[in-house]
């Protein structure tokens, strides 16, 4: 399985530069990078989460992109892993816990509705080549 998702959430400055930093404190990724330039006004956060399923032996990882500007945040969410099909899928109807990508995208649309801020899907056309 592979997913990749594009969004872009509009507001001010001040509001979206505490997008990382809540992010790594409320969802606890395995992995993080942050990156801040002096010269630069923009912040960039890196932050791969991964889940284990023992029941279906399969692994589930979410690389999450985000990209701060002046005005808006870019954020590349890119699922990769799990299993479809005969022996994957059937570990999802009685499960408790939500798997990590639900979380992890629940959590901008969260972020996006308490500030008020304005969150938006980029949808790629693909060429017919």
């Amino acid at each position: 399985m592979e997913s990749q998702k594009k969004f872009t959430i509009y507001g001010p400055k001040d509001t979206l530069k505490h997008l990382g930093p809540q992010l790594k404190a409320n969802s606890k990724p395995q992995y993080y990078f942050c990156y801040k330039h002096k010269n630069v006004p923009e912040e960039i956060y890196v932050f791969i989460f991964e889940e284990h399923q023992k029941l279906i032996n399969s692994s589930t990882t979410v690389n999450v992109v985000l990209k701060i500007n002046e005005d808006s945040a870019e954020i590349d969410f890119i699922v990769t892993g799990g299993r479809m099909g005969f022996r994957g899928s059937a570990i999802t109807s009685d499960r408790v816990e939500p798997l990590i990508q639900d979380t992890v995208n629940e959590y901008f649309i969260d972020f996006s509705k308490r500030h008020g801020l304005t969150m938006q899907e980029n949808i790629q056309v693909q060429s017919a080549e």
